[in-house]
């Protein structure tokens, strides 16, 4: 039972426990693998930071075939379709996080969102995964669009030193602007940082002249700290929720403000 809006376990997603895992949203560019490094110098800020990080990986499909049960390769639809896989955190292979395909799941999700709400998406994504947990959601800016419209959270948009970087990263901050979510460019420097300067410039410098819009750089130090404070938490029910914990139909547009953590960032 994975229906649009509940499944088996949505009875439980009524109650949210303190200190549930949160969500940060990172846009994968039009060739993921480029941006790889990247997100694992995300990861590697926040395990530094002494935070548990998952990443669920949308560029990559999940496995119908591994019987692994810390859903590393079993990916994010089995982890959302089975109930008794709860309080996901670390890997058992001992890695530093735990790295989730996610492709199909998240297209579930997607169609979540848009039967029963953004904040329904969102509840259902968080609940498998344990209290404290940051959950790195890698995937194209129209899926990270579709799964939390409206909800004004942050999502950050990587700009690497590749000549496709400023394409990717505008074209990422012009879909998420649009769907009402509020765009970060997170730029990394591996060899040549004048260069890398110039690209959020120009990115920036595009984004205020084309839709008025004026763009945060958080520089890579600052990462951990940051995501933190602004990623989105699970929301938290109502009493105007129906049955099996449905929204709703007024929530159905998404207007309803997101649990976003309070940023001391600007």
């Amino acid at each position: 039972m994975f229906e649009p809006g509940f499944d088996q376990a949505a009875g439980l997603r009524g109650e949210v426990p303190p200190g549930s895992a949160v969500l940060m949203p990172v846009c994968s560019p039009s060739q993921p693998a480029r941006a790889y490094e990247w997100l694992c110098m995300l990861a590697s800020s926040l395990t530094a930071a002494g935070r548990a990080v998952v990443i669920v990986d949308a560029s990559a499909h999940e496995s119908s075939h591994s019987h692994r049960h810390d859903g590393a390769h079993l990916g994010l639809m089995r982890v959302l379709q089975d109930p008794s896989i709860v309080h996901l955190e670390r890997p058992l292979d001992g890695t530093d996080w735990l790295v989730m395909p996610g492709a199909t799941g998240l297209q579930a999700l997607q169609e979540t969102a848009h039967v029963a709400g953004a904040h329904m998406a969102l509840s259902r994504l968080l609940t498998p995964f344990a209290p404290g947990v940051v959950v790195l959601m890698f995937a194209p800016a129209f899926s990270l669009a579709g799964l939390l419209p409206g909800l004004g959270a942050r999502a950050l948009v990587p700009v690497i030193e590749q000549p496709q970087s400023s394409i990717d990263a505008y074209g990422s901050v012009k879909v998420l602007h649009a769907a009402g979510l509020s765009p970060v460019l997170a730029p990394l420097s591996f060899a040549a940082p004048a260069a890398l300067q110039t690209v959020v410039n120009t990115v920036a410098d595009t984004a205020q002249r084309h839709l008025g819009l004026s763009l945060d750089s958080w520089p890579v130090a600052t990462w951990a700290l940051r995501v933190q404070e602004s990623a989105i938490e699970r929301p938290r029910p109502t009493p105007a929720h129906g049955y099996h914990g449905l929204l709703p139909a007024a929530s159905h547009t998404g207007h309803a403000a997101a649990a976003v953590a309070p940023s001391l960032w600007s």
